[in-house]
């Protein structure tokens, strides 16, 4: 009987016998598997967890991901879900190459320390040796301007703080004598100079709002006046008119105008300087002789012309 059935297993077309429930069908091509592909190995060629071959997809690089879904089958540190590392290379299958990693660069240009922002790029790497980790550069083709500068560049931003740097000219005289501030009255620079010439300061100052003041006095206690002209290199103007403010109470206690020399004070209860006459005007003449020809600057004074030898005066001023 045995040579019987070895017989008739090895003729064609030969009848087996009835497959019970459950058992796979033969394949008539490839006796003993349960399917129809000549590569059973093959993640398209197996049915189902119970097919006759290994029932294993083929993953060549042996990194637990089979070759159809890993986008490079022969090397076991690529495949979905790898840990990305910074190399230029996509180690985690999903089209992106060292995302979110890698450091931020900045093109230093001027060679001054700092990088400018509109350079910035994400890589592993400096891109070259001019490239920096930080950014702040307001002006990469000034090495005298980036944060931190000590270096004053007048109608710059020369530390790029967001404001601009301005030398400021002071053209200053009073009768008898003066000494100015701007924005501190603790810090009042003597102008000891005789009125007929007058001084020039120069004062650096931020764009924005600042407060330049006056303290005059005259040893005679007949009038105490002053005049001003200031100016920076962009044109901009400011001279003693009537739009300058005056203490009404001189001989008051210093208490009692704290920071009149500051951006905030308030000089409510002050009063409009008394205008008396541009240059050329009696008894000055065409004094003060070191102003900017032509200067539209008035000399003023408070209400007070005689029996009282001190006047404060103030103006705020904003530079661009």
């Amino acid at each position: 009987m045995t040579r019987l059935l070895l017989l008739c297993a090895l003729l064609s077309g030969c009848y087996i016998g009835p497959i019970e429930p459950g058992e796979p069908t033969p394949d008539p091509v490839f006796p003993g598997d349960d399917d129809d592909a000549a590569n059973d190995d093959d993640a398209a060629d197996d049915d189902d967890a119970a097919d006759d071959d290994d029932g294993a997809p083929l993953d060549s690089d042996g990194d637990g991901t089979p070759d159809d879904g890993d986008c490079e089958p022969n090397d076991p540190t690529i495949y979905p879900g790898a840990t990305e590392v910074c190399d230029g290379v996509d180690q985690d299958c999903d089209s992106l190459i060292d995302e979110g990693l890698g450091s931020i660069w900045f093109r230093d240009g001027d060679g001054d320390g700092w990088g400018d922002p509109s350079t910035e790029t994400q890589a592993c790497d400096a891109p070259g040796s001019d490239w920096l980790g930080q950014g702040q550069d307001c002006d990469d083709l000034d090495p005298t301007i980036h944060p931190g500068s000590s270096v004053l560049v007048d109608g710059q931003d020369s530390d790029c703080d967001g404001a601009l740097d301005w030398q400021v000219t002071l053209y200053i005289s009073g009768d008898d004598a003066f000494e100015y501030c701007v924005d501190d009255e603790t810090s009042m620079v003597p102008g000891n100079v005789g009125w007929q010439t007058g001084a020039v300061f120069t004062e650096w100052m931020e764009s924005g709002d600042h407060v330049v003041g006056i303290r005059g006095w005259d040893t005679g206690m007949v009038i105490t006046a002053a005049i001003a002209h200031i100016e920076t290199s962009d044109g901009s103007q400011w001279v003693t008119d009537g739009t300058w403010t005056f203490d009404p109470m001189p001989a008051a206690d210093d208490g009692s105008r704290v920071g009149w020399c500051q951006v905030g004070f308030d000089a409510s209860a002050w009063q409009a300087a008394n205008v008396i006459g541009p240059i050329g005007t009696s008894p000055w003449g065409n004094a003060p002789s070191v102003f900017p020809a032509s200067s539209p600057a008035q000399w003023i004074w408070d209400y007070f012309p005689v029996n009282l030898n001190t006047q404060y005066l103030r103006k705020q001023i904003t530079l661009p």
